[in-house]
């Protein structure tokens, strides 16, 4: 029974135009040329004629090379979030006396969001205030009477035990003032503190609070976040993020605007991967002057981590190497040629090769065909 071949098997010693044509196909079987005595007769043939087989190839087996871009993204996907968001607490207990925003609101810097009410401060306040002058006073009787005493210390009139004591007074005096006026500045804080202001440009995104409760100290009261300018966290596998790098452009499809391509890029990377995960959280930097992306939506997209304009790319089956290095066949006037390259980088998980030594245009065999050598004449298929 006749043996079947991937391509029919034609081993043919006819000359064709001074050259033999050798056509060798491949076993399915085995995957292996099959180099049996009848070839080795037909390039034994054509020795005697002094001839040299003539390789046939199709156009399938060959590429004409021509400059391309190289551009290889990242997949990654993550949640927006605002870069600048506060959270304001109360430094002091007791009652809101007003708020002046709402969930939803934009505020300005240094507005005035919430009130407590202030006469206990304020009674605080002229309390130390007042303790504060009487510690001045006494600080002056202290002083006063310490130099009386040194006037007549010098005149052998009073014991150098009276000085140290008037001298102590003074101490003791000067001490008491400075923890007063360190009160009074308290006091001073707490009423400042009654006010809570912006602390930049924003909109208020969460009330805690009802106007009139009651709260203690650091009690949370209300969120403001700043979105003109907006973070993705999407995250990267351990495998793949030392590929990425601040500045890297970023492009995301954002929950409700799936038809519009947001631009952004990397803006920072976390230096650990998560516990859990063992990814990696980058940051991508995104521009809102308009305010319509918000917080909590979804984002998918790509990094670009690296490009080459007007490269010339080759399959990697089309690279050969030797002794003198690596190489592909090119085809020049009908023979096949050694063409030296090297390689600048690989791309499309190691599929396609970026090399120099081959300029646009150059026709080259695309497949690792053992057969196919240097120096060979060739002729193509003939389609049909």
């Amino acid at each position: 029974m006749a043996t079947k071949w991937t391509k029919a098997l034609a081993l043919t010693g006819t000359v064709l135009g001074g050259a033999y044509l050798v056509s060798v196909m491949i076993n399915p079987a085995s995957g292996k040329v099959d180099t049996n005595d009848r070839l080795k007769r037909i390039v034994q043939s054509a020795a005697a004629h002094d001839t040299r087989p003539l390789i046939e190839l199709s156009s399938f087996e060959i590429a004409r090379v021509q400059p391309t871009n190289l551009v290889e993204r990242l997949r990654v996907s993550g949640e927006l979030r605002p870069i600048n968001q506060a959270t304001l607490r109360g430094r002091n207990s007791g009652r809101i006396l007003q708020i002046d925003f709402r969930e939803g609101q934009a505020v300005r810097a240094g507005d005035v969001l919430a009130k407590f009410e202030t006469e206990d401060l304020r009674s605080v306040l002229q309390q130390r205030q007042a303790d504060r002058e009487g510690a001045m006073a006494e600080m002056l009787l202290a002083m006063q009477s310490l130099n009386r005493i040194e006037q007549l210390t010098g005149k052998k009139v009073t014991s150098q035990e009276q000085l140290d004591k008037a001298k102590s007074e003074v101490a003791s005096a000067n001490a008491r003032l400075d923890s007063l006026a360190a009160q009074v500045e308290i006091a001073r804080t707490a009423l400042r503190d009654a006010e809570v202001l912006a602390p930049f440009d924003g909109i208020v995104s969460k009330l805690s609070v009802n106007q009139g409760a009651r709260v203690g100290a650091d009690a949370e009261l209300l969120t403001v976040v700043d979105i003109s300018v907006m973070e993705a966290r999407v995250m990267v596998s351990t495998r793949d993020v030392s590929r990425v790098a601040a500045g890297q452009p970023v492009e995301l499809a954002i929950d409700g605007f799936e038809e519009q391509v947001i631009q952004g890029e990397v803006s920072r990377i976390s230096p650990a991967a998560d516990d859990g995960s063992r990814f990696v959280a980058v940051y991508v930097r995104l521009a809102n002057d308009d305010g319509r992306l918000r917080g909590g939506v979804f984002a998918t997209g790509s990094i670009l981590v690296r490009q080459d304009h007007d490269a010339i790319v080759v399959p990697i089956a089309s690279l050969r190497k030797d002794d003198e290095g690596d190489y592909v066949l090119k085809l020049v006037a009908g023979d096949l040629v050694r063409q030296p390259v090297t390689v600048i980088s690989k791309w499309l998980e190691d599929e396609n090769a970026h090399i120099s030594g081959l300029t646009p245009g150059d026709t080259i065999v695309t497949v690792p065909l053992p057969e196919f050598q240097p120096d060979l004449a060739v002729t193509m298929t003939k389609a049909g």
